[in-house]
Parts: C-alpha cells; structure tokens; sequence
C-alpha cells in the first residue's frame, strides 16, 4: 500500500472513531436526561433539559461558575421543597484548549431562602497549589479550634469576620466530618457540589436531603 494511501486509511480511522465517540456520548446524555426528567417527576419537580437563562444570571457570581469556557446547565429540576426554591442541575465547563482541554462535569444544588443571609464566600478542598499559595499571601480562612477543617478546606470571602461569625462550630464540625465537599454562599443563595462529579439519577433524591443538611447548618 502506498504511503498516500495509509495516511488516508489512518485519518478515516481517526474520524471513524472520533465520530463513534460522538454517537456514544449522545445516546449517554439522551439517556442520562431521561433518567433526570424521571427523578424530577418522582419529586414533583418541573425540569428544563437544557436549563435556562434565570438560573446562570442567579448563579453567575459564584467561584464555580467564574472560570473556563463552553459553559452549559442541563437536566435543570426546579421547584419549591421546605419553603426554599430548589434548582438541581448537572453543570459542564472547559478549561484550556485543543488536547490541553478539559472539561468538568458535576452535579449542582441550589438554595434560595430569606432564610439564608450569608456573606459572600466559597468553600471547597484545599489541595498542595492552595497551600504554597497561601505562604505568599493567598487567603485562606482558617479557624485554630478546628485543625482538621482548616487542614481540608479551602475557605474565602472578602468580609472575614462575617464568614468566622458564619461559621460556628456546629458547621466546622459538619465539614470536618464531610470532606470533599463544595459549599459557597452569598445573600439568600447557597449552592452545593462535589467537585467535578455527576451524581447518579437514582441518587438525586439522597443527594437533595444531603443539600438540605448542609443549607440548615447556615440558616437563621
């Protein structure tokens, strides 16, 4: 076979497989939507496949809505559950481009209520770049009562003494108990996640009662 020809038969094989991987990974978001539209009836939750607008411009503030590009809600349950206004949406963006691209998917729930009167922070795992940012001056809150928190966790907001007041021990030792976790608040608005991870279908309902328990902790 000629050089000309096996170059052709390689790039067709690349497109075969790029374009297999497409197909795919429609039928898995088909799939995925229809389980999410089915736990949302379940609920007695309305649902948006594709999201909507109101829900970015509500959320647009937040740490985890601020980076990367080709930002996309799905799968949007909304509703009233407990007195507070429940959006549970899968959340996708990218970071980088071309082979240096990544994209992020995860599960997000947010709470709104005037119950929640929050100063404006974010919480999330602290990882090795957080801790070498921190000895030349990048915030982190910690709290010298609870080691293991401040260990763990990533804490920021620009109103310090509000987010140490927030924080009481009942919600240091929730999160210390409970790592991994995502929280950011701001005003009557929490959200809750995990970083870059979907949760199941099946599991929304368990995953809503979590959020509840972590939106309880900061309630008035």
């Amino acid at each position: 076979m000629s050089p000309f020809l096996l170059v052709s038969a390689a790039v067709l094989a690349v497109l075969g497989l790029a374009l297999a991987l497409i197909v795919v990974n429609a039928r898995l978001e088909k799939k995925r939507v229809e389980a999410m539209q089915r736990a949302a009836r379940e609920m007695g939750l309305a649902f948006a496949p594709k999201g909507d607008d109101a829900t970015f411009g509500l959320l647009s503030g937040f740490h985890l809505f601020s980076h990367g590009h080709a930002k996309k809600i799905t799968s949007l349950m909304l509703g009233e559950v407990s007195d507070m206004e429940v959006r549970i949406f899968d959340y996708t963006y990218t970071t980088g481009s071309g082979k240096n691209s990544h994209t992020f998917r995860q599960t997000v729930i947010a709470f709104r209520s005037p119950k929640l009167a929050l100063p404006a922070f974010s919480l999330r795992p602290e990882n090795l770049f957080h801790k070498i940012g921190a000895l030349f001056g990048y915030q982190d809150i910690d709290f010298d009562t609870h080691p293991q928190f401040s260990k763990h966790y990533l804490l920021r907001g620009n109103d310090e003494e509000a987010i140490r007041s927030t924080f009481h021990d009942g919600v240091l030792e929730f999160f210390d108990e409970n790592r991994g976790l995502c929280t950011e608040g701001s005003g009557p608005t929490l959200i809750f996640y995990r970083a870059a991870q979907q949760v199941e279908p099946e599991a929304i309902r368990s995953f809503m009662e979590e959020g509840f328990k972590v939106a309880g902790l900061f309630m008035k």
